[in-house]
């Protein structure tokens, strides 16, 4: 185990001397702190940046996120994927506006019993915005604790992550928000999954891996389970008004996005006339396709247009889509099939 009193020392001064200038730094509001660690999860700091900055921009308290319409909140949301941790947040942040009068609660207890906060966004939020001596224990600072310790436990296990949040908890320095934000920035510009820098590394002499020589060992590498992969027709159904038909979505992933009718690809003509009492013409015309790659499945999308005569409280004006929030793979087909049938729209 590495030195800690003076291995904290070292990471906060060097932290505070070459921290990274990123936006929400810049501010000491719990709620935007909170804002930017919910699109922090799963995405790339460079992507965050624009997304947070147009957010308190348009919800730039609290209140406006709590009272915002869902649909247009997803559409806000548009590209950063993960739709839930949106819905989520905004189901928290109305439960503050209840029950805290608005005011994002300091105590810990209080603040992990909302609605999307686990273990990482309650340690960042609480020792940021509050200086809690609570840890947060992202990826980055897993790799960080893996390679420090020489710890060849599966980092991936959640009963190793917890071992971890306590032993840095163990000695955690006053600065808490300040020492969570200089270990995560540490694995995020020099402790790096492929290319570590460990030559300008300000901890390096607290480094069991590098004493071995066996940095790029750890974390311990877990075999990847291959991503599952769905094959789909997508179909462009327009009727003779100009309008397009659309479906709203109610499964937890992707819930309240809008997309095309998307079937598996031996689902039949027939059964979609079925489903929404039109006739459409047969065959379709193809339009081309789409790969698009999830965490954990691929679909492999093949666009189709066809046409109807007929009509349903399914069918969008062509002009009112682009208000409506879609999914990435969604854009992508869209703008495949606008591309390919300009002629004919």
């Amino acid at each position: 185990m590495f030195k800690r009193p003076e291995f904290n020392n070292t990471l906060l001064n060097w932290y505070q001397a070459n921290k990274r200038n990123l936006p929400w730094r810049e501010t000491s509001d719990p709620f935007k702190i909170w804002l930017s660690e919910v699109m922090l999860q799963q995405t790339q700091v460079i992507t965050v940046i624009p997304y947070y900055e147009k957010f308190i921009t348009k919800y730039s308290n609290l209140d406006a996120l709590a009272d915002a319409d869902e649909q247009s909140l997803l559409k806000d949301w548009e590209g950063l994927g993960y739709y839930n941790r949106i819905r989520n947040f905004q189901h928290a942040v109305k439960e503050v506006q209840e029950k805290y009068d608005s005011q994002v609660p300091d105590r810990p207890d209080e603040f992990f019993s909302l609605k999307g906060v686990g273990p990482y966004i309650g340690g960042a939020v609480q020792s940021i915005a509050f200086n809690n001596q609570l840890a947060a224990v992202d990826g980055n600072v897993l790799r960080v604790m893996s390679r420090l310790n020489r710890d060849g436990r599966d980092m991936t296990k959640a009963s190793v992550q917890k071992d971890v949040k306590r032993y840095i908890e163990e000695d955690m320095p006053l600065e808490a928000g300040d020492f969570n934000q200089a270990l995560m920035e540490l694995g995020a510009t020099i402790c790096t999954p492929r290319t570590p820098k460990c030559v300008i590394c300000p901890v390096k002499e607290h480094c069991e891996a590098l004493k071995a020589n066996e940095v790029m060992q750890y974390p311990l590498k877990k075999k990847q389970k291959a991503k599952q992969e769905y094959y789909y027709n997508v179909y462009f159904i327009l009727n003779d008004k100009g309008e397009i038909l659309l479906t709203k979505q109610e499964d937890d992933l992707l819930k309240g996005m809008y997309e095309l009718p998307r079937y598996d690809v031996d689902t039949s003509l027939e059964s979609i006339e079925d489903e929404y009492n039109i006739q459409l013409s047969q065959p379709g015309s193809p339009v081309g396709d789409h790969k698009h790659v999830f965490t954990h499945k691929i679909w492999y999308m093949e666009g189709y247009i066809v046409y109807t005569v007929n009509d349903n409280e399914n069918f969008i004006p062509l002009q009112d889509v682009k208000n409506l929030p879609m999914s990435v793979a969604m854009q992508k087909m869209m703008n495949l099939i606008n591309t390919a049938s300009e002629s004919e729209l």
